[in-house]
């Protein structure tokens, strides 16, 4: 089956079905038919809402930030009341471990949610020593991000759910509704142990979600949604190849070719690839233009030809990174390329101005997005049946039915 595979082949293909030899026209042509995508909803963009990083924790106003990367919620849930418990705590930027100077009110143990001023967000224990007690070292599955210190919550791990309930689905409503209806939270029956699933409600409050019935600070969310995507051509960070190097031997006066050996690794590497490096006895110049590789000669060394700046020196290096990459690949590529391919088209031919062309792939991307949106509104991808039945009732309000 052709595919599409990189945003480079994308262009490419562009490029031989429109004539164009404009490479520059084309990725231009393509970033603003994505800007007609983003708010696509397909599987493949869906977050797994039991994975540690889709966990929300609740503040102490029972609030959870809006993960930065969430398109479209689906739902959220919460498992049924989760053990929550507090101690104080010291530990080390940079360290997996924490000690505890006080002992929590609970007993605390393996896969409970960290979180507290210094620890890592999604940060799980993996081991403690001690006991659990006040001087018990607590080794953590993320390093501290900062210097840990006063209270500390522990909660229990995402699965592990009450067995006695309740189990709340939330439904989203608007950040009106959540406030309005936040006022009235009093008149609500506030349920405790019943074996059932409850219908609660969800809306963004500033940049968090707030939640009815409310919930307690460290409380865990399980959010469910889609994910933003990334756009094909954008940067992407460095990554770090080989930790060392020596520049060793060069040859030319401007560009020059020279060798890198003593490398720890040159997976990720390809002809053509641009590299960085920090000086150490050694250099790739200064002020150079770009230093790219131009031959992978064994696991461990490469030859590279560095253009402009000043002439590299013999010597050592370190940190050598691969940089200027782009994405070349995402979710929505992968598993709906017509979309990409009829509204690039669609904006090659609006830029050229041909109306009648332009109206033929307009056309073609419409009737794509429609059946992409025709299967989510049969619940198909999302959505599903609405069949629960709370039981989380007011006592008194009009706008409510009573069982």
């Amino acid at each position: 089956m052709f595919v599409i595979p990189t945003a480079d082949d994308l262009v490419t293909f562009i490029k031989d079905f429109t004539g164009s030899t404009n490479d520059a026209e084309i990725k231009k042509c393509i970033f603003m038919a994505e800007m007609s995508m983003r708010n696509i909803e397909l599987p493949a963009l869906r977050c797994d809402p039991y994975a540690i990083e889709n966990i929300g924790i609740a503040d102490a106003n029972g609030r959870v930030p809006i993960p930065g990367d969430m398109n479209k919620p689906i739902l959220f849930f919460k498992q049924g009341t989760q053990v929550n418990t507090t101690a104080t705590a010291t530990g080390t930027s940079s360290q997996y471990t924490i000690t505890l100077t006080s002992t929590p009110a609970q007993q605390i143990s393996t896969g409970m949610v960290v979180s507290g001023t210094g620890i890592a967000t999604n940060a799980v224990i993996n081991n403690i020593t001690g006991g659990g007690g006040s001087g018990s070292v607590v080794t953590l599955s993320l390093a501290n991000t900062g210097t840990v210190s006063g209270t500390i919550l522990f909660s229990s791990g995402a699965n592990d759910s009450s067995q006695t309930g309740p189990w709340i689905v939330y439904d989203r409503i608007g950040d009106r509704d959540i406030i309005t209806q936040g006022m009235i939270a009093q008149l609500y029956l506030q349920p405790v142990n019943v074996p059932n699933v409850i219908r609660g409600k969800f809306s963004e409050v500033a940049d968090k979600y707030q939640f009815l019935p409310y919930v307690a600070q460290g409380d865990l969310i399980n959010m469910y949604y889609y994910r933003a995507w990334q756009l094909l051509f954008s940067p992407v960070a460095d990554e770090l190849i080989s930790a060392t190097g020596s520049v060793n031997p060069i040859s030319g006066s401007g560009p020059w070719t020279i060798a890198i050996t003593g490398m720890t690794d040159t997976t990720g590497l390809n002809v053509g690839s641009k590299i960085t490096a920090t000086a150490g006895t050694g250099s790739l110049g200064t002020g150079f233009t770009s230093a790219v590789v131009t031959e992978l000669t064994s696991s461990t060394s490469i030859k590279v030809l560095v253009t402009g700046g000043t002439s590299p020196q013999g010597g050592t290096i370190t940190n050598i990174y691969l940089t200027g990459q782009t994405v070349q690949t995402n979710a929505v590529l992968q598993t709906w390329a017509e979309g990409y391919v009829y509204a690039t088209l669609r904006e090659y031919y609006i830029k050229r101005h041909n109306s009648e062309d332009a109206q033929v792939y307009a056309q073609k991307f419409e009737n794509a997005y429609n059946i992409v949106e025709d299967q989510n509104n049969l619940g198909k991808w999302s959505g599903g049946h609405t069949k629960l039945t709370s039981v989380w009732q007011p006592r008194q309000y009009r706008n409510f039915a009573y069982k």
